[in-house]
């Protein structure tokens, strides 16, 4: 007995006429007909009363109808798990990542999933906040580590964290020892700040036209460890996310809070709203949750 036999029977039980049930099947009306008989006769009794052209069941086919079902919904399932056990040992996994998250936590996330699920090949895109949304939503990216809440209602998100921003200088600045400013403080400072082409830097000057201040901006540069380095060997000062310090990995530069306002952005995991989520992107959104708990524990 074969699966297909299977499904042959119950579309004739659906049916109850072999015609019909064949124009819904890649098999002829005869060789349906065929194949029901064959099936009849592993099983050993009959499964339909044939009169003329349609057929009836009988009380065995019947019993034999439910448990048809049930088997054909298990192999349904089983290849289901199948499906997602082959996507976590082959296949390539597409997400969109904005800029420091991609620079601080990624590494860290790469490594755990690599590790567990090594023949899974992650392609991972840096971009803009609109261009993950964008991408999300047309499926060229399966998963997004991006900002939130989200513009469009056909993404799904889930926060991970929030952070704030801060104002980051080198250890000779005259703020360095300062533990936090007022945004105000800042009017006749020399900045290097991320082009206005940054959803960060957008976020930033909100927060500076609510503090009434005209940000004095030097240098303009679309790289934060380009900006970070530069911070290190000047008398110039960024802000930027919090997080940005963790592509340091020095002890030349501080970080001083601000407020009135405090800028502040939300990060999460975004998916397309209704689509299909893969086991590799399901691992993979489980390691992004454990590597962000374990840094905002520390």
């Amino acid at each position: 007995m074969e699966f297909r036999h299977l499904r042959y029977f119950l579309a004739v039980a659906d049916a109850l006429h072999f015609t019909k049930a064949a124009e819904g099947l890649p098999v002829s009306q005869p060789a349906l007909s065929a194949q029901i008989k064959q099936l009849e006769q592993e099983v050993g009794v009959p499964l339909f009363d044939r009169v003329g052209r349609s057929v009836q069941l009988t009380r065995a086919g019947s019993i034999f109808r439910e448990h048809a079902r049930r088997a054909l919904r298990e192999m349904e399932l089983a290849q289901v798990a199948i499906a997602e056990e082959e996507g976590l040992q082959r296949g390539t996994l597409t997400v969109g990542v904005v800029q420091t998250v991609n620079a601080y936590l990624i590494p860290e996330i790469v490594g755990r999933f690599s590790t567990l699920h090594p023949l899974v090949s992650l392609k991972l895109d840096e971009l803009s906040g609109p261009d993950i949304e964008a991408g999300v939503k047309s499926g060229s990216l399966e998963v997004g580590i991006g900002f939130v809440p989200v513009v469009s209602d056909r993404i799904e998100s889930q926060p991970l964290f929030e952070e704030d921003f801060v104002l980051i200088a080198s250890h000779r600045h005259r703020f360095a020892r300062r533990r936090y400013l007022s945004l105000s403080a800042l009017a006749k400072e020399s900045l290097i700040l991320l082009p206005h082409m940054f959803c960060t830097r957008r976020l930033l000057e909100a927060s500076f036209e609510q503090a009434g201040v005209q940000p004095k901006i030097i240098v303009e540069m679309n790289s934060i460890e380009g900006i970070l380095a530069t911070v290190r060997r000047s008398n110039l000062a960024t802000v930027l996310p919090r997080l940005s310090l963790g592509l340091a990995r020095h002890r030349t530069l501080r970080a001083i809070a601000l407020k009135n306002p405090t800028p502040r952005r939300g990060i999460g995991l975004l998916w397309k709203k209704g689509g299909h989520r893969s086991g590799a992107a399901k691992a993979l959104t489980d390691q992004v949750r454990a590597v962000v708990a374990e840094h905002w524990r520390s």
